[in-house]
């Protein structure tokens, strides 16, 4: 299915902006929000994390108050807060994960921890729902499950192996310990708990009407009942979240397309249920899961699929690494580019 293109240039969508935030010295390849939607964590190319906060100034500022860098030794890929935003954590192609504090009443983040383990680049990281545990992912095929224990120390609680290319994306299902996670193996893996083990329970690839491209983003709608996953070749799945009662399952629901085929490297949801990606040719697509109409032998059946509400092209002046909707206020957008800066969209503007 492709979804119908309604289009915006990149002159029409100038006042769309918010804000461009300046500053790191090479491409970005992750933008995030803290929880409480108050801040914005960016890290890339050049090997440091900044923390941007709204100024007074009014509504397009923010200023960058926290550089967090001379850690990494190479790119850092991800970025991503714990729960209850009073963690940090970083992953990097130095191998190496990251955890940074903000001591209670302070301002800045202190280095808690540098977790090692993985043998290459670390592409990915994903915090649990209740922030015990953080999933990291990588090149060297595996994901590793850290468990946060009471004395702030991490203890490598598993090591998933089974993918046979580099991992993308790891996701903890909102709710469970089940994990997902995406490969440059073109497939979608479900990752099941018990006593503290992770077992490979669905490996969903072209023969399962899934991906034939490497899987680069994955996420979850607010409920966690439905989830959603990209790839190289501009193709957005969707699946419903099964629940049994002690395993979850993914179930197929829509394959689409969007109109330019270009790869996409990220998808959020928003709570509002807005879906945003950011993709290889410079552009934003902002999509809606909507029902279809059953087929004619099957009038009564229906199934949703994903609508094109806007492409915004040329987003950045270079690939849109990362898009993330603000978790408290679902109209503003945070894109991150190969173009080295950030910009922070107005959702409602650019969809009128």
């Amino acid at each position: 299915m492709a979804c119908a293109s309604t289009s915006g240039s990149s002159s029409s969508t100038e006042s769309c902006v918010l804000a461009v935030l300046e500053g790191h010295r090479d491409r970005v390849w992750h933008v995030c929000w803290a929880n409480a939607g108050d801040t914005i964590a960016t890290c890339g190319g050049d090997r440091a994390i900044k923390l941007w906060r709204k100024t007074t100034q009014g509504d397009r500022k923010y200023q960058c108050v926290e550089t967090l860098e001379k850690t990494h030794t190479k790119t850092i890929r991800r970025c991503g807060f714990s729960r209850c935003d009073s963690m940090l954590a970083s992953v990097s192609f130095d191998a190496t994960t990251c955890v940074w504090e903000r001591p209670r009443g302070e301002q800045q983040h202190e280095l808690l921890v540098t977790l090692e383990g993985h043998e290459s680049e670390i592409k990915d990281l994903c915090w649990s729902q209740d922030g015990e545990l953080l999933a990291t992912c990588g090149r060297d095929k595996s994901i590793w499950i850290w468990l946060k224990e009471i004395d702030d120390q991490f203890e490598c609680l598993d090591v998933l192996q089974g993918h046979t290319q580099d991992v993308k994306s790891v996701l903890f299902v909102p709710g469970t310990r089940a994990l997902l996670s995406g490969s440059y193996d073109n497939t979608v893996r479900v990752w099941n708990e018990h006593d503290d083990e992770w077992v490979c329970t669905q490996t969903l690839d072209g023969a399962y009407q899934g991906h034939e491209s490497t899987v680069w983003g994955l996420c979850c709608d607010a409920e966690g009942s439905r989830v959603l996953s990209c790839d190289a070749e501009g193709m957005i799945l969707l699946w419903r979240v099964v629940r049994g009662d002690t395993e979850i399952a993914l179930e197929l629901v829509s394959r689409n397309m969007v109109p330019t085929k270009a790869a996409l490297y990220s998808v959020d949801w928003s709570p509002s249920g807005l879906i945003a990606t950011g993709m290889a040719d410079n552009s934003i697509s902002l999509l809606q899961a909507e029902k279809a109409e059953g087929s004619p032998e099957d009038p009564g059946a229906s199934r949703q699929v994903l609508k094109l509400v806007k492409e915004i092209r040329g987003a950045h002046d270079g690939d849109v690494n990362c898009v993330r909707f603000n978790p408290k206020d679902p109209g503003v957008l945070a894109s991150a580019g190969d173009d080295e800066v950030v910009k922070v969209w107005d959702v409602g503007a650019l969809i009128q």
